[in-house]
């Protein structure tokens, strides 16, 4: 490998010449810049990454911890992190987790011992590695969370209100006339499920509605999930007109159970998500959703980490979402009372000739 020592007796120069050269110092002349530059590039002379770290200090480079990249939710994110990244001249080691815990483990100890300039995480839910988090903030290594905090205090975080979303999602329902709405909840464990659900319920207590337990279910984030609990939802309570459901592919997938099941989305039962993902607008029934600010907290986690790593201090911040309004939700023009919307769906049931919900 050359080195800018070779260029320097070569040329017949001191090697802090041929690096003053190659980074454009002002001290030396435009001709003996000419002439290292060109012996650079015909010797294919390439910096040496790793000494250059080792005097400054810096890698020029950070690491990307996320949950999951094969989720249509964080390429915005992945997005905006990078563009910041690229104008600050560092590079990201991009470490999917896929929620694992062990996985999470090994990127934070590779992470640490790359001596990468700062971390931007979205932890799992979880403690197991609360002793590796610690010694990341021991070390003080710059560490910017989104989306769900670390096991361990301190560190900057960027997330999103979600129980605003809950809420602003529940409150357009209840606004559209409708009162009695279920709810597709997500997993339980997560902190941004239970965040929704507390929205869902607190805009229901706003608006002095009932909210009723068995038409909330538990699902996880995905298709399938939907469709088979929106199915749930039909048996449990025929008379319902409206369901908010916690991320837009469970939205998705109950929409689509609905239409198989003989119903009209929206003017049967209307259907709310939650993110704005790509898939919402195209799909058959473009869906009413909260938007999540995706790129803006992406590009807000990168500008907050490279202010850590100048030493700057910085300040975690909640993002607000907004409604994104589209078919899924219509306006429903008549106030039902549960007789006659049970009357209304078994009619639209006899209709398409399908099985009974009520067993």
């Amino acid at each position: 490998m050359v080195t800018i020592k070779d260029i320097a007796k070569l040329l017949k120069v001191s090697p802090s010449t041929v690096s003053m050269c190659l980074n454009d110092h002002p001290r030396v002349s435009e001709r003996t810049k000419a002439r290292v530059k060109s012996l650079a590039r015909k010797l294919h002379y390439h910096p040496n990454v790793i000494a250059r770290a080792m005097v400054h200090k810096k890698t020029q480079m950070v690491g990307l911890i996320i949950s999951d990249i094969m989720s249509s939710f964080f390429p915005q994110i992945i997005q905006g992190i990078e563009d910041v990244l690229s104008e600050e001249k560092y590079s990201a080691i991009l470490c999917p987790t896929n929620g694992d815990p062990a996985r999470e483990r090994w990127y934070l100890s590779l992470l640490r011992d790359k001596r990468v300039d700062g971390i931007i995480a979205d932890p799992v839910e979880t403690r197991d590695n609360v002793d590796l988090w610690q010694d990341i903030m021991d070390r003080k290594v710059p560490l910017v969370a989104i989306l769900n905090e670390p096991p361990v205090g301190n560190a900057c975080y960027i997330g999103v209100d979600n129980v605003k979303g809950g809420y602003i999602a529940t409150e357009h329902l209840v606004k559209n006339g409708h009162k009695i709405i279920g709810h597709l909840a997500g997993p339980r464990r997560f902190h941004i499920s239970q965040d929704r659900l507390k929205g869902f319920r607190m805009a229901l207590e706003k608006y002095s509605l009932p909210c009723y337990e068995n038409l909330i279910l538990e699902t996880t984030f995905d298709w399938e999930a939907g469709y088979n609990n929106m199915k749930i939802l039909l048996q449990t309570s025929p008379q319902l007109t409206a369901v908010f459901c916690a991320g837009d592919i469970i939205a998705i997938g109950a929409s689509y159970a609905l239409r198989q099941s003989g119903f009209r989305v929206p003017e049967d039962i209307a259907i709310m998500g939650f993110d704005d993902l790509f898939l919402a607008s195209i799909a058959e029934v473009p869906l009413t959703t909260v938007a999540q600010p995706k790129y803006n907290l992406g590009a807000l986690s990168a500008r907050k980490l490279s202010a850590l790593i100048r030493g700057e201090k910085v300040r975690r911040e909640i993002l607000h979402p907004t409604l994104t309004i589209r078919n899924s939700c219509g306006e429903k023009k008549s106030e039902q009372g549960p007789e006659e919307a049970t009357a209304a769906n078994f009619k639209m049931q006899y209709k398409h000739g399908k099985e009974s919900l009520k067993k």
